[in-house]
């Protein structure tokens, strides 16, 4: 088996779930491969993986501290009057990225790598210059691309990966057949990253029923559907909240006023947010690199996602043989079905409460028997599937 020399570009800022599935890839790569990132923007992630004894290089100039933004177009995104000013933009910084600056930040960081391995779906510019300097493009698909009201973008970016990508990497089967390239395309399941050693004490009170959240105050995670679904719960349920809920406060004051103005959910942000601080039933952790802890303790996980999107805490929570809730959101069919859990009809507040209630009611039992089968279908979905350091064997 030949070691190859692989240059990972990552797009992302935040710890979260997106760093910590490209941490479990580094891992499996590194077992075979030589391993360097390349992170676009300068940010906690960069912090993170460097702990993590991740080789890691910050673009340092100033288009790339700047003035670029990603090229997002994604069925995991909302509609706004902001941003159909933000994709003109995106579009001009986009073809400059692969026509001038991408080339010329690669020739330097990519000269002796053999693989440019693009970790999103939103950074498919980077294949173009990638491909310009004769280099081996495998691009990852994260997000569920969208169709667009005229499909303009679909184009671009299916053209662009197609033309340039010798592999393309699918987290999902949804995800994989929405760009519809099928004879470069295969989907590998992200891999699961738990670390047991990482426990808290966590303390809780007889009598009542835990569930765990993972997604903060993000839009596509469900965020506002769950803070709707708080009046509705019984008196025993108690919710681990992790996640960051400050998001909007990252942005300056200008900004933050446009969006506001721009945006009716930004505007019911600050509503949303003191109902969630002011409930009993949730329990704030914020942050927490110890979420198997909270998984364990919980009777089941929640996934209440408000777009297409897979879901890694369902995956997570499988693994450890816990039963999930989910929103009926397309592509939830590939991962949950009754015998592992619960399915909602997005949207549906209470539809999501009454699934909450529910599981609160159940017997050890009977929750035992759903995570068991939460298992089967975890080990099902990953057996004999390649791994992706197998995948690049073939390039």
């Amino acid at each position: 088996m030949s070691k190859k020399k692989i240059l990972l570009i990552h797009h992302g800022q935040g710890v979260g779930g997106g760093l910590i599935a490209l941490l479990g890839l580094i891992r499996e790569l590194r077992a075979d491969h030589t391993v360097t990132v390349l992170c676009i923007f300068a940010s906690e992630a960069v912090n993170y993986l460097r702990k993590e004894g991740v080789a890691v290089i910050v673009l340092d100039t100033w288009f790339y501290r700047k003035a670029y933004d990603l090229f997002v177009h994604s069925a995991a995104s909302f509609f706004s009057p902001l941003g159909l000013v933000r994709n003109l933009y995106t579009l001009l910084i986009y073809f400059m990225s692969m026509y001038v600056f991408g080339p010329a930040a690669l020739r330097k960081a990519a000269q002796d790598c053999d693989i440019v391995y693009l970790n999103s779906m939103f950074i498919s510019d980077w294949a173009v210059a990638a491909k310009g300097l004769q280099k081996k493009v495998v691009v990852h698909i994260r997000e569920p691309l969208a169709d667009g009201v005229f499909g303009i973008r679909r184009a671009l970016i299916r053209h662009v990966i197609g033309r340039n990508a010798d592999l393309v990497i699918a987290i999902s089967k949804d995800n994989g057949v929405r760009l519809g390239l099928p004879s470069k395309t295969v989907t590998v399941y992200d891999p699961i990253v738990l670390d047991e050693t990482k426990g808290v004490s966590i303390s809780v009170e007889p009598g009542l029923r835990y569930f765990t959240y993972v997604g903060g105050s993000q839009r596509i995670k469900g965020f506002a559907q769950l803070v709707d679904s708080l009046d509705h719960l019984d008196d025993r349920v108690r919710i681990f909240f992790l996640g960051y809920t400050h998001e909007l406060e990252r942005l300056s004051g200008w900004k933050f006023m446009i969006r506001q103005l721009l945006s009716p959910y930004t505007r019911r942000l600050p509503v949303l947010k003191r109902k969630l601080q002011e409930s009993g039933k949730i329990i704030h952790i914020g942050v927490s690199d110890s979420v198997v802890a909270y998984y364990r303790r919980s009777v089941a996980v929640i996934s209440p996602f408000s777009v297409p999107h897979a879901s890694l805490p369902v995956l997570e929570a499988q693994h450890l043989g816990k039963p999930v809730i989910v929103s009926d959101v397309v592509g939830t069919e590939e991962f949950v079905d009754s015998s592992v859990g619960l399915v909602f009809e997005n949207g549906d507040a209470l539809a999501l409460a009454k699934a909450i209630n529910h599981l609160a009611g159940q017997d050890e039992e009977t929750l035992r028997g759903m995570g068991e089968q939460g298992q089967k279908r975890s080990r099902a979905m990953h057996l004999n599937k390649p791994c992706v350091s197998q995948l690049l064997q073939t390039l």
